[in-house]
């Protein structure tokens, strides 16, 4: 049996209801990241626009670094209707396993204009090459 669906232009315009609101509110999303290395750091950018740094909760445990934030949806007024909504909202959370190299206790996060910015000192190898004597 055939089914016909009609196109309705105006779909986008629909108000959004309130159980689906809070399902998206439930979603879990990773920011975008960007990742420099040099000699003597690593600095992790992440985009977090529209967050509140004070809400921003970065935890180091176990080599594991996390980056926890969440961006509420917007409360609307009485009266007033979300015609669209692409914007995510939700919790936001990223973890990455850290190289053996990074000093953990030198870890300084810095939010400037919806980019946190981490940056993870590397420890400097310690000589492990040894001389052993030969005893005659």
């Amino acid at each position: 049996m055939l089914q016909t669906y009609y196109y309705d232009p105006f779909r986008v315009f629909s108000p959004v209801t309130r159980s689906r609101q809070k399902a998206v509110n439930e979603t879990i999303y990773q920011p975008q990241v960007d990742i420099v290395e040099s000699k003597d750091q690593y600095q992790l950018f992440l985009d977090l626009p529209g967050i509140d740094p004070q809400s921003i909760e970065v935890t180091e445990e176990k080599k594991v670094l996390t980056i926890k934030a969440q961006r509420l949806a917007r409360e609307l007024a009485e009266g007033e209707v979300q015609a669209r909504s692409e914007r995510k909202v939700g919790v936001f959370k990223r973890q990455f396993t850290l190289p053996e190299d990074v000093d953990a206790e030198s870890i300084v996060a810095e939010s400037q204009h919806g980019v946190l910015k981490l940056t993870l000192g590397r420890k400097q190898p310690e000589e492990t090459l040894r001389k052993i004597e030969i005893k005659q």
